[in-house]
């Protein structure tokens, strides 16, 4: 019962424990138990008796360790779970920081609405709505369902959305858009969709944008970003497609998109199309886009692209171009 009360193991029957059960008394006082006993016996009979009492010596020690060695245990598995407790906090701090982020937004959503400026209410919940997408999407739908229908923010956001939604289901954000009310946020919205599907299927992008989003600012955006994309993979494609458009801003920006992909790309295949074609309204088009693309590159890199040319009457409209140009 005492070996099993002892905390420390003491292999040393001489040493004394640094704490717990005094083992060694124990091996003390077998000693002098020992020692009595061979008092008056012979040498045969002492040495019998020594072989007895060694094994007994030995398992006293052996218990005596392994006190020590399932204390130990114990301990290790104490700061195992205490480590494995420590390892669960930082979720906790992490849920914790989450709602304190989301109760931070409803407040300052709060705060916005009783905002008596109407410009600095836009601008607050224009952030919240950009700040929630990640976060709390429904505290960003309700900032972006307060916004100025229409407005500069309001736009943006629905760019922004359509974009996403349109890289992961195209037609489920063309069915989206379609439902917008708002004549400015529906064309932003076709635009990003339009760009965005151009990564995949740029002749498909190009229809979209010219059936979806009305003449102005946004659709020759999506036209210039569309044709970017398609020049570098298929310019011919691009500048064939390009000839079909009336003519208008959106055909300029094309053209000029076109002209500077390609002849960045293969100067020598841009020529060879410029040569090729048969109307001549829409070869100066291109000669005039041409020309304004390599004005700002350096004397020699405009001698090569120039030489690219076999039809001495287009190298001479390019240079008078350049001429004609200002510095």
């Amino acid at each position: 019962h005492r070996l099993q009360e002892c905390r420390w193991p003491c292999l040393d029957p001489d040493r004394k424990p640094l704490g717990g059960f005094p083992g060694y008394l124990l091996l003390r006082s077998r000693r002098r138990k020992r020692k009595s006993c061979l008092a008056g016996r012979s040498s045969l009979q002492q040495r019998q008796y020594r072989s007895l009492i060694r094994p007994i010596h030995l398992l006293s020690v052996m218990i005596l360790a392994s006190c020590g060695e399932q204390e130990k245990k114990q301990e290790d598995g104490a700061s195992s779970k205490e480590e494995v407790s420590r390892s669960h906090r930082p979720a906790a701090r992490e849920d914790s920081s989450e709602r304190d982020v989301k109760f931070a937004l409803r407040q300052s959503f709060e705060n916005a609405l009783a905002e008596p400026d109407a410009v600095a209410r836009e601008r607050a919940l224009e952030q919240i709505a950009w700040d929630g997408i990640d976060v709390d999407m429904e505290i960003a739908r309700k900032a972006f369902e307060a916004l100025e229908p229409g407005g500069a923010a309001s736009r943006k956001l629905i760019a922004h959305f359509a974009g996403r939604l349109a890289d992961t289901d195209p037609g489920q954000a063309i069915e989206w858009a379609r439902g917008l009310e708002d004549a400015q946020e529906r064309a932003e919205a076709f635009g990003r969709i339009a760009v965005v599907v151009s990564a995949r299927d740029p002749e498909q992008a190009a229809v979209l944008a010219m059936a979806e989003v009305p003449e102005g600012i946004v659709r020759d955006r999506a036209v210039v970003q569309i044709v970017q994309r398609w020049s570098q993979g298929e310019p011919g494609s691009a500048a064939a497609w390009i000839a079909t458009l009336p003519s208008g801003a959106s055909r300029t920006a094309g053209v000029q998109a076109v002209v500077i992909a390609w002849g960045q790309s293969d100067p020598a295949g841009l020529a060879t199309w410029i040569e090729g074609r048969a109307g001549k309204m829409e070869q100066m088009e291109y000669v005039l886009s041409f020309a304004s693309a390599i004005k700002g590159e350096s004397e020699e890199a405009r001698a090569q692209k120039l030489a690219a040319f076999h039809d001495a009457e287009i190298r001479r409209q390019v240079e008078n171009l350049l001429a004609q140009m200002p510095p």
